[in-house]
């Protein structure tokens, strides 16, 4: 079988000091991408435009590029860039990522090589600001029906994987709801109709800066997302073992809670926090030491005001 046709999407938004690398890492491939669209999201403070035109120009039929008219948002320009997909497959990464040289030549192995998985995805190295690396995954993750472990909350794959475009259409690319998670409700409804297999080797680079959009979320507003994501992994998941999704929402809802707590702390609701420890405690006594944790942090935190 023929390694798959695989075409990348670069979303912008006033990052050209990072857009440059990005796009240069994904036309510096050992197996060449069929296309490289760049999407920007009406950037305004620098001159990333016009780094995505000097591209398209230099590399006519491989780059292209997409110029919102205002600011439309994260999943809005993404799905933008998917409506002029030609490949069979699709990556998507961010203006401030990178993919490694071998990125395309491995995910397209792996997958024709696993007829029956029609999404990869790889491990991945975080990079600082002074371009310090940390390997994102130390032990193997799973391949094959990976629903349940996708669900439990195994966010930050969007960026490393690669998916057959017309499943991504089939689950109505990305969902505008969710706004600051539509990678994960993406990556989750992918796999509730495809196996997964996954690359251990790390083949993208994620870079971690003050400036990434997740950075400026409140806990209370993360708070709010974590519920709607619970409420769309439970409808996603509702066919697997009352044992799973048991653990998946269990999983979520201790983040929740820690979510709620640090929320009532930057609000500087000491009373609000307090309750949140009491009903974890009623909720499950064993997180006593989590519990502990929590007191500590409310009495260091209440003496510096």
């Amino acid at each position: 079988m023929l390694p798959p046709q695989v075409s990348v999407i670069i979303t912008s938004y006033n990052q050209q000091e990072y857009l440059r690398e990005a796009i240069e890492s994904a036309v510096d491939q050992t197996v060449a991408a069929c296309e490289i669209i760049v999407s920007d999201d009406h950037s305004t403070k620098d001159g990333s435009a016009e780094t995505i035109r000097e591209y398209a120009a230099k590399y006519p039929g491989l780059v292209r590029g997409i110029f919102q008219e205002k600011n439309v948002g994260i999943p809005k320009n993404r799905n933008s860039a998917l409506q002029m997909v030609r490949g069979d497959y699709v990556a998507i990464l961010d203006g401030d990522d990178r993919l490694l040289p071998k990125f395309i030549e491995q995910h397209g192995t792996a997958l024709a090589a696993n007829p029956q998985a029609h999404v990869s995805y790889s491990n991945r190295y975080d990079i600082n600001q002074l371009d310090e690396r940390r390997l994102r995954d130390r032990a193997p993750q799973p391949s094959g029906d990976v629903l349940a472990y996708i669900a439990r909350g195994r966010k930050g794959i969007l960026r490393s994987m690669v998916a057959k475009y017309d499943l991504v259409k089939a689950v109505g690319c990305f969902d505008e709801n969710h706004y600051h998670y539509d990678g994960f409700i993406l990556t989750l409804r992918l796999a509730k109709l495809t196996p997964f297999v996954y690359l251990p080797e790390p083949l993208m680079e994620k870079r971690e800066h003050a400036g990434g959009t997740s950075k400026g979320i409140s806990f209370a507003e993360k708070e709010r997302c974590f519920q709607d994501v619970l409420a769309e992994v439970m409808r996603v998941a509702a066919e697997l073992p009352e044992k799973d999704k048991r653990a998946i929402s269990k999983n979520w809802l201790e983040q929740i809670s820690q979510l709620y707590f640090k929320a009532k702390m930057e609000e500087g609701d000491w009373s609000g926090a307090w309750r949140e420890i009491a009903r974890r405690m009623v909720r499950d006594p064993r997180r006593l030491k989590a519990s502990l944790k929590m007191m500590r942090e409310i009495l260091i935190r209440a003496g510096r005001r």
